[in-house]
């Protein structure tokens, strides 16, 4: 520790105090000694699970064959996991970068010394870490199972799975309570069907409502009616050169310049709400209603504890999506048990290309062709 002090001359000098010999960590023996072991422990562990544990190569790489499912490493699949939900390049750079970013921010914007480097140095710390940690693990998982359409799923099967009935159930939004409504009940019938959307594509794919305008812009049929989502696929993007002024491709351009300017660049509408806004607004929306949830309750009072409650459900999400990954994802990447993901050594099968026809809960069998 350093402080300053006055000279006779009145000069400011800088006098390190002298510290006593127990406020000390010396790199030898204590730092030392303990990374060896760490290190010990860590080779003897990795040892005794390569007995048990076995990774085995595959064959040599083919270009004609695409393994099924074909998975990377387990330290990228949560990535993997995400590109399932959302746009690729949103996925695979934009929020792994912006959680970096994030992550990196927190010494910046902590700058209270009070509790540094103590475990859940907050009178809250360790209450805001449970609230963090079910939270997140509640929304992640409901999130996913959301997406993959688990819920639709489970609506029709259960009541025949109980005997209550001999056939699937009709999912509540496929029905039309209000179709007998007349004009009122088509804006009833828009909003009942997005409220009950199967998953996030849906709102591209399926979900379906008409508007009566006097004039209709975009690029469905011009009826009078502005359609979703037909009408809003092809949205022109202004001085494109293909709407309200056309112009041919600018020949003078240079070749960069005419790879970036957005001649005949049209904004999809529906795949931009399933793609970015549905993903991104559930990232913040969630992050925010939990922070505002231990707000009420009266947990969250410094910067240290909202940055607990985030880098607990950043922990909760990133490993969560890891072992979903590997665990539950089968032949083209389909949500199912852990006892339905293909293994390395026991399916051979997994080196060739099944039809996605045949994609299903079954376990394929290499010897008769057909899934069992």
């Amino acid at each position: 520790m350093a402080i300053a002090t006055k000279t006779a001359g009145g000069d400011k000098e800088t006098v390190r105090q002298k510290r006593e010999r127990d406020q000390e960590v010396l790199v030898w023996p204590d730092l030392v000694f303990i990374e060896f072991i760490a290190a010990v422990l860590f080779t003897v562990t990795f040892v005794i699970l390569s007995t048990y544990a076995n990774a085995p190569l595959l064959d040599r790489a083919n270009v004609n064959i695409t393994p099924n499912p074909s998975k990377a490493p387990w330290y990228l699949m949560n990535l993997q996991e995400l590109l399932l939900h959302m746009d690729k390049g949103l996925a695979g750079v934009t929020v792994p970068t912006v959680a970096l970013i994030v992550l990196a921010a927190i010494p910046y914007t902590d700058r209270n010394n009070d509790g540094q480097g103590v475990w859940f140095g907050t009178a809250n710390a360790v209450r805001i870490t449970v609230f963090s940690f079910i939270y997140s693990g509640f929304v992640i998982t409901w999130s996913i199972l959301w997406d993959d359409g688990a819920h639709v799923r489970v609506f029709q099967q259960a009541p025949v799975t109980f005997g209550f009935t001999d056939g699937k159930v009709k999912w509540i939004g496929d029905r039309h309570p209000f179709e007998s409504w007349g004009p009122a009940g088509g804006v009833f019938q828009a909003i009942w069907d997005f409220v009950f959307l199967k998953n996030r594509l849906a709102m591209r794919d399926e979900w379906q409502w008409r508007l009566p305008v006097p004039f209709q812009p975009g690029s469905g049929s011009h009826d009078g009616y502005l359609d979703w989502p037909k009408d809003f696929e092809r949205i022109p993007i202004p001085l494109n050169g293909t709407w309200l002024w056309f112009w041919g491709k600018p020949g003078w351009m240079p070749n960069w310049m005419s790879h970036v300017y957005w001649y005949d660049k049209h904004l999809n509408i529906p795949a931009i709400m399933a793609e970015y806004v549905v993903p991104i607004g559930a990232i913040i929306g969630f992050a925010a209603i939990m922070l505002l949830i231990l707000r009420k309750l009266g947990w969250l009072n410094t910067v240290r504890d909202a940055w607990i409650a985030i880098f607990t459900a950043f922990m909760v999400v990133y490993i969560g999506l890891t072992i979903i990954g590997a665990a539950f994802r089968g032949r083209g990447q389909l949500l199912v048990p852990p006892t339905h993901v293909p293994n390395l050594e026991e399916d051979p099968g997994i080196m060739r290309q099944i039809a996605p026809g045949d994609l299903h809960y079954g376990i394929y069998d290499p010897g008769s062709g057909a899934h069992a």
